[in-house]
């Protein structure tokens, strides 16, 4: 049998494997946004407060289900977040009434929480070389692949076969989750963890006391307000701009495909340069694009041009922030942690979400919320500047804790 052998190598195809599904098909939803609002005759703050609120539950339920790996297992963990996430796409396609609405995203919130957090951790932890931030930055370039695979599947057909039926094939292709969750388990047993006594609770409260901690934990706010925003909002920007119905799903894509490349050379810079100049560069770098975007003329050239060069920048920050954490805390309860600073992540998500809908609702136009994102972006730029990523061991010598 191909998965008889154990090998740390398979839980990262897993972790690879449940990445590109759950990112590939979150950046799809707003997809859904103009042929929802339109069935159910809404404005668009509504369905934003939908995927607001399953972005909210998605982040309280991280440091959760990432604790319930670290104590359980990951593949079991995998196995229940995947089976809500394809009950959640079946929920969509039922949609008849505002209840289902938020009920159906709010599920679907819960079954994608962890699920990125969880997936770096066991690698991080399968995984025992220098080069484990080029490893983490794959299980990224994964959910980037993920992105540039689903969203012109889901796109072609929404345009083709109509919504409703789309659900129904996202439903479908949430199913190799299930599977992964079991060569996860499988090849999963023997990972290589530091010794640490601490229970759980110690751990956890060391972090929310590390100031460093506090400080990724607040500047990873402003990269789930960026991306949320963005893939929200931008199929239905482009569309008050005029253009072309497919140029939305191909610009996600492009961010993915391009996310790729970023995800994979920023795993690789971060193995040999700082971890939190690098956040303060790409958080900068993100800023000045959202300028140059406000300013342009807006044509599917500035839009595939703004598409790949945000590609670069999209998700390159998770495996730089995560690694910062491992640096700091070491692997055993990384998950959690991860999760703790997720949640901080989706928090920004929710905001994004909402206020991109409630401010075309009031106003007609997205320009403030674009103004917004180059205000945090610039801001979480500063935030990261004071971080010290010291090991937990070397803290516990210099405070005679360990001799």
């Amino acid at each position: 049998m191909f998965f008889f052998k154990s090998s740390p190598y398979y839980v990262v195809f897993g972790g690879a494997v449940t990445v590109f599904i759950t990112l590939g098909l979150n950046h799809s939803n707003g997809l859904f946004l103009l042929p929802i609002t339109t069935e159910l005759n809404s404005g668009r703050e509504l369905f934003s407060l939908a995927g607001a609120l399953g972005i909210l539950f998605s982040g309280v339920g991280a440091p959760f289900f990432g604790g319930l790996s670290d104590k359980y297992g990951a593949g079991r963990t995998i196995f229940i977040l995947g089976m809500l996430q394809i009950l959640s796409w079946i929920w969509v396609g039922n949609i008849n009434s505002e209840f289902d609405l938020f009920g159906s995203r709010i599920l679907m919130g819960i079954g994608s929480s962890g699920m990125l957090g969880i997936a770096l951790s066991i690698t991080g932890k399968s995984i025992n070389s220098e080069n484990k931030s080029i490893f983490l930055g794959i299980i990224m370039a994964s959910g980037s692949f993920g992105q540039f695979i689903m969203v012109p599947i889901i796109n072609y057909f929404i345009n083709n076969v109509g919504w409703v039926y789309s659900t129904f094939i996202a439903s479908l292709l949430v199913t190799p989750l299930i599977l992964m969750s079991f060569i996860i388990s499988r090849n999963s047993k023997n990972f290589n963890i530091e010794e640490n006594n601490q229970t759980i609770y110690q751990s956890l409260h060391e972090a929310i006391s590390n100031r460093s901690y506090k400080l990724l934990t607040t500047g990873f706010f402003v990269c789930g307000f960026h991306v949320t925003f963005v893939s929200t909002h931008l199929p239905a920007f482009l569309s008050d701009n005029n253009l072309n119905e497919n140029l939305a799903g191909f610009a996600l894509a492009l961010i993915g495909l391009f996310n790729i490349i970023g995800t994979l050379s920023f795993g690789y810079l971060g193995s040999k340069l700082s971890k939190k100049n690098l956040l303060s560069t790409l958080y900068s770098l993100r800023s000045l694009l959202f300028i140059s975007f406000i300013i342009a003329p807006k044509n599917e050239f500035t839009v595939l041009v703004f598409s790949a060069v945000l590609g670069i920048l999209w998700l390159s920050t998770v495996p730089l922030t995560n690694g910062i954490i491992t640096d700091i805390f070491g692997h055993k309860y990384s998950s959690m942690l991860f999760g703790l600073t997720l949640m901080s992540h989706h928090l920004g998500s929710f905001l994004g979400s909402w206020l991109g809908g409630r401010m075309f609702d009031i106003y007609g136009s997205y320009n403030s919320v674009w103004w917004l994102c180059v205000i945090l972006g610039f801001g979480s730029a500063l935030v990261h500047f004071p971080i010290k990523s010291q090991p937990r061991i070397i803290r516990l010598k210099e405070s005679g804790q360990l001799t």
